[in-house]
């Protein structure tokens, strides 16, 4: 199967922030040759803005509707659409890109991602991620991105989760139908295979999304957020990604929060380029559409 690599180098449409510089990081480390070792045809791509930043929601959503059209040229032709991002706000793109209806999704974080406005009075807009895509807030704004149907939350299981604010949206997410993993101690709290299996019997295709802040911050110290104790090893996220290849039909991948200067001893850099040789695999693997 080929790959699009997709750089989105910037943090909810702004490119001044830190987690900015994680993509070009990424493929200045090797992550092209990731693929291309394996005889992957690859390709890379680097979204622009096309403008000045003027505030968070129009920078966002400038960004996001050239992700989303990069996105559906790959799909359309057949290609793995992998995106480097700075911000967990590409979700919105990247599922904007393509038919999801049927699709659910493995997403890798220490937060939810899953206030709204409402519940939540900080205006991060990428803590709403989730939300948006699973159709609670901003519908009429994601609707001029692309593709908007709502993921439906039977069909999205969460693995990392451990850092949830305000109570609010803790309160949303146990109301939910999205099947939540928790980490305590670096551990998981429940069987990850059997909640991959649970997820297989629901659908199967799937979008695979990952937050470095998902990890331990000793095993992923360069992210946006302040780090959350207790998270993913390395081995538990090949475990998560593995398990999902096995299942699944990947139609797109992100890896986000990325932030180089943050970074201890390239811990971070060496995670995510670990990942994209799992992702290497499962594209050399999947059979060609």
């Amino acid at each position: 199967m080929e790959v699009t690599l997709i750089q989105v180098p910037y943090h909810a449409g702004d490119e001044r922030h830190g987690s900015s510089d994680g993509p070009g990081r990424f493929v200045a480390a090797g992550a092209v040759d990731v693929f291309s070792a394996r005889g992957l045809d690859v390709a890379l791509d680097t979204i622009d803005r096309g403008g000045p930043f003027r505030d968070t929601a129009a920078s966002a959503a400038q960004v996001n509707r050239r992700l989303a059209d990069v996105v559906r040229q790959a799909v359309d032709r057949g290609r793995l659409p992998v995106v480097l991002s700075g911000s967990c706000n590409a979700a919105m793109g990247v599922l904007a890109g393509f038919d999801h209806a049927r699709c659910g999704a493995v997403w890798l974080d220490a937060h939810a991602d899953f206030n709204t406005p409402e519940s939540g009075m900080s205006g991060f807009f990428p803590g709403m991620s989730l939300a948006i895509v699973t159709g609670h807030c901003y519908r009429s704004y994601w609707s001029q991105i692309g593709n908007s149907a709502p993921l439906a939350e039977d069909t999205i299981v969460m693995f990392g989760v451990r850092d949830l604010w305000p109570e609010a949206e803790r309160e949303r997410l146990e109301r939910s139908a999205i099947a939540v993993l928790p980490w305590r101690d670096g551990r998981p709290q429940g069987d990850v295979e059997e909640a991959l299996d649970e997820l297989a019997r629901r659908v199967q295709d799937i979008y695979l999304h990952i937050d470095f802040d998902g990890f331990a911050p000793e095993v992923a110290p360069g992210i946006v957020d302040e780090p959350a104790p207790g998270g993913l090893s390395l081995a538990d996220a090949e475990e998560i990604v593995r398990g999902t290849a096995e299942r699944f039909r990947i139609r797109a991948a992100t890896l986000a929060t990325y932030t180089p200067e943050r970074d201890q001893d390239d811990k971070t850099l060496r995670v995510g380029l670990r990942l994209l040789e799992l992702l290497a695999d499962y594209a050399n693997a999947a059979p060609k559409p």
